[in-house]
């Protein structure tokens, strides 16, 4: 049996959802990522509904957490693409290859995206705190429980088998 506590959250959820949603689109985010955002924004309620002004609309007060979320997320993206940026630029610099001029960047980062994939999932972890959650060498190394040294040569390893990936796949005109 729902309490009233819930009975009200279902309530509000139902009637907002539609329109929270087409907040979260006109805020610039992609579509397929708009059911995700309002999860979490409803999340973000729920665990909040105590703090709910009673003198405030609950639609108006769920846009204002649906503007944080998607901030949160333009940000974090944002910064996912400079790192993955930086990334791809850290392993180009080192590539002995001699890269068209014209060559198109985008088939680059898909290529290095697909030889990423392809990585052991604990080197993607490793990847991934680096490069998207920009995470130090220590503080990787306590996530996954090694030594700030160990997670330095795993990376130098990892970039290492990317930038010949990447290489191997370009001199291949694409194919991984």
């Amino acid at each position: 049996m729902e309490s009233d506590l819930e009975l009200e959250f279902n309530t509000i959820l139902w009637r907002t959802q539609s329109r929270i949603r087409a907040f979260i689109a006109g805020m610039g985010i992609a579509a397929h990522e708009v059911d995700d955002l309002a999860q979490d924004v409803y999340l973000e309620v729920y665990r909040n509904f105590d703090k709910m002004p009673a003198d405030v609309a609950p639609e108006r007060w769920i846009k204002g957490i649906a503007k944080n979320v998607c901030l949160n997320h333009i940000r974090r993206s944002a910064r996912r693409g400079r790192l993955h940026r930086e990334a791809l630029a850290e392993i180009l610099a080192n590539s002995e290859g001699n890269f068209e001029s014209t060559m198109d960047m985008h088939s680059v980062v898909d290529v290095l995206g697909d030889c990423v994939a392809k990585l052991p999932v604990d080197q993607r972890q490793i990847v991934k705190l680096r490069y998207q959650e920009d995470l130090s060498s220590s503080s990787i190394g306590e996530r996954i429980n090694a030594t700030a040294e160990s997670v330095r040569m795993s990376l130098y390893r990892i970039r290492h088998a990317l930038k010949s990936c990447v290489v191997r796949t370009l001199a291949a005109g694409g194919e991984t």
